[in-house]
């Protein structure tokens, strides 16, 4: 995904392991289009279809593990194929 998503993680216990997961969401109920440089409004939004949750392939790992380095998740690759049979998370973001 670009561009890549990168979180520093504090305040974990650093001898427990943790699986980080990262979940795309909507954000309102419509879609939208880039057009003259900006996003605009498109109508109405699809309805949601089911959620894919990304699993960071460093999972699971320790907290002292996570907290030594900023977590990147650039090995994530985004879809709106809702009938993707690779493991990409559906964003059902269709731009019109």
């Amino acid at each position: 995904m670009f561009p890549q998503m990168k979180f520093r993680v504090s305040g974990l216990d650093a001898k427990a392991k943790y699986i980080l997961l990262l979940d795309i969401v909507a954000a309102d109920d419509y879609r939208y289009k880039f057009h003259n440089s900006r996003w605009m409004v498109a109508g109405k939004a699809d309805p949601e279809m089911p959620k894919r949750m990304y699993i960071h392939p460093d999972s699971p790992s320790t907290g002292e593990q996570w907290m030594q380095k900023v977590v990147s998740f650039h090995k994530l690759k985004l879809t709106n194929n809702i009938s993707d049979k690779h493991g990409f998370v559906s964003t059902c973001l269709f731009i019109a």
